[in-house]
């Protein structure tokens, strides 16, 4: 039976809608049978996440995520990564692109970079390694010459760079992340330092397609991200995480640049399934998710998102089926 309010949301659509930022990276029947009845379809990303000499579960992500999707039947697509620790090895961009193309040849349609660019590898001099650095331009051109898309996950919201006072709106995922706290890092690039590197990336590369996850990083200022749009006509931004940044905002505002920006916004949750987690209630997790998100941006109704009561975006039909299906077969081919 499906999560209370489902069946509801399921009849509102009448097209089959993608999550395009989960992270599905083991096998797990309850999640592809749930996307299957509820006609969703995902894209699982794997992320190389470890920092400092940490050792890394990449090639675990890889396997499983591989086996979810080739298990799914079609439901789950998958994107890779690699483990830019190693960027100033000599056999670096040559060993990665072959690895890549492993991935590619197992079925990835994608390759991701996070956030440890940026904000936690440095370099020899001691300076932290932004992500135009030259180690991975090889990487880009790689991609962009077979037509891959680039899932960039780089700097975070605003409050990564501010004190954990009341005032900043992350303090409780910074006071137990520490290590992302950028706030009193003298040392460490401003958060516009990271995102400048990455769309210069873009701009190299007019060919390659980029996604920044999480609004882009711009969660707080649509103005600033509607710049970016504007110049760079290949970078496109997903919604995972930062829903509530537009349900907490100014509804107009944010209505106004969904409807503008319709073809360069794809719809996701950034999900994660836990080694531990019970998946019968993580299956029933992400459904509800996909449910409110749905009800958020479909309905012009009152809708409780985040704590507080919020009025609906009530999205134009062509708009909505955009931004949960059709901008996802554009900006990660092969994910249909």
């Amino acid at each position: 039976m499906l999560p209370a309010g489902l069946a509801a949301a399921q009849e509102a659509a009448s097209f089959e809608r993608i999550d395009t930022h989960v992270h599905l990276n083991r096998l797990s029947r309850p999640m592809i049978e749930g996307l299957k009845t509820t006609r969703w379809k995902a894209l699982s990303i794997c992320v190389s996440r470890a920092t400092g000499n940490d050792p890394t579960d990449l090639d675990q992500q890889l396997r499983g995520t591989a086996e979810i999707s080739k298990e799914s039947g079609g439901s789950i697509a998958w994107a890779g990564s690699f483990d830019a620790r190693r960027w100033a090895g000599a056999d670096f961009g040559a060993a990665t692109i072959a690895a890549l193309h492993q991935q590619f040849r197992d079925g990835a349609i994608a390759v991701k970079i996070w956030k440890n660019i940026g904000m936690s590898i440095r370099t020899e001099s001691g300076k932290y390694l932004l992500p135009d650095n030259a180690a991975f331009h090889p990487i880009y051109g790689m991609l962009q010459k077979e037509g891959r898309t680039l899932i960039a996950h780089l700097a975070e919201p605003n409050g990564a760079w501010l004190p954990l006072d009341e005032h900043n709106p992350e303090k409780g995922f910074y006071s137990s992340h520490p290590e992302w706290l950028m706030y009193g890092r003298t040392d460490g690039p401003s958060k516009e330092d990271i995102l400048k590197a990455r769309d210069g990336i873009a701009a190299r590369y007019p060919k390659l397609r980029i996604v920044g996850c999480h609004l882009g990083s711009n969660e707080e200022d649509l103005e600033v991200l509607s710049s970016r749009l504007d110049r760079l006509p290949n970078f496109a931004v997903d919604l995972a995480a930062r829903i509530r940044y537009l349900a907490a905002g100014n509804r107009e505002k944010a209505r106004a640049f969904l409807i503008k920006y319709q073809d360069r916004i794809t719809y996701g949750t950034d999900f994660t399934l836990g080694p531990g987690a019970d998946e019968q209630r993580a299956w029933a997790s992400l459904a509800a998710r996909h449910d409110l998100d749905w009800q958020y941006f479909s309905s012009a109704d009152a809708v409780t998102y985040n704590r507080s009561e919020v009025q609906g975006l009530g999205l134009p039909p062509l708009v909505l089926k955009k931004i949960f299906r059709e901008n996802a077969l554009r900006w990660f081919q092969g994910i249909g």
